[in-house]
């Protein structure tokens, strides 16, 4: 696979995407939800990750592309569930409409609740992993998806309560909603050979890439338009961001920092090639 370009490698992904849910046994009206957003576009950024800190220490394509799949379908479950009327109530996901709009929500919440367990099954089923490295890599699985849910009840409770939060709150609130995912993405890899206190060390560095994502995403929704990002904009202007607490300037340098210090922690590591890769997207993750 072409790992230097994110857009060539979305496309070559997107294949073992489609074929992953072609050979898949699975009931199919949850096939059809599941499937529906989990192949509806993306950046495809988190496998992405994986496959470029897999290749640094020699895990297998197969395998890379197997635990891509397995976060892909984490994260889209979690769109899912956050687009829905209790929560979000979006209509536009990736320039279509959202799980819920298309298939109804009944589809929609099990659609995603079935989203949520299949990652634990594709790990579970990788069978070039020592059984050790499998269990702490699962181990992560479960814990990052656990802190997932706890950001995302405390940006609804941010919102929905309308309680007033600090700048620190705020980061926190980014760390485990977007940020612990990122943590997978960047650790997978080291987990998968045993390389675990690297892992560990990788996982901090991925929750600092994904505050940097997640405070980015928060300008693009002021900036951009529904049709620029292919989604609902403007519907975090009530939400509790750091555009709440700081002026636009002064976010824009808070996520600069958080990106520079990816950088600089990166570049410590040795891993200047993933390094000009990231400076390579930074446009991408800025605009769209």
């Amino acid at each position: 696979m072409d790992d230097n370009n994110l857009d060539e490698f979305k496309k070559e992904f997107d294949k073992h995407l489609i074929k992953f849910f072609e050979e898949i046994e699975m009931e199919e009206s949850l096939k059809e939800a599941l499937s529906y957003s989990v192949r509806s576009g993306g950046k495809r950024l988190r496998p992405w990750f994986i496959y470029n800190f897999g290749k640094e220490v020699r895990v297998s394509d197969e395998e890379l592309i197997k635990v891509g799949i397995a976060i892909e379908i984490l994260h889209s479950s979690s769109l899912i569930h956050d687009d829905l009327p209790a929560l979000d109530n979006a209509h536009y996901r990736r320039g279509v409409l959202t799980n819920h709009i298309r298939f109804g929500e009944h589809k929609a919440i099990l659609a995603g609740d079935y989203g949520f367990i299949l990652p634990l099954k594709i790990v579970m089923e990788l069978n070039n992993l020592k059984i050790e490295n499998k269990m702490v890599l699962t181990k992560y699985f479960i814990e990052d998806t656990l802190k997932m849910f706890e950001g995302e009840m405390k940006d609804l409770i941010f919102e929905k309560e309308d309680i007033e939060v600090e700048i620190e709150d705020i980061l926190d609130m980014y760390a485990k909603k977007t940020g612990a995912i990122f943590g997978l993405s960047f650790s997978a890899p080291f987990f998968m050979v045993g390389e675990n206190l690297l892992g560990e060390r990788m996982h901090e560095i991925g929750i600092d890439f994904g505050i940097a994502f997640q405070i980015f995403d928060d300008l693009k929704d002021r900036l951009k338009s529904q049709e620029e990002l292919g989604k609902d904009t403007r519907k975090d202007i009530n939400k509790k961001t750091l555009l709440n607490k700081l002026n636009f300037k002064e976010v824009k340098i808070v996520a600069d920092n958080y990106y520079e210090k990816v950088i600089k922690d990166l570049n410590q590591k040795s891993y200047s090639a993933v390094v000009k890769k990231l400076l390579g997207i930074r446009n991408i993750l800025e605009s769209r």
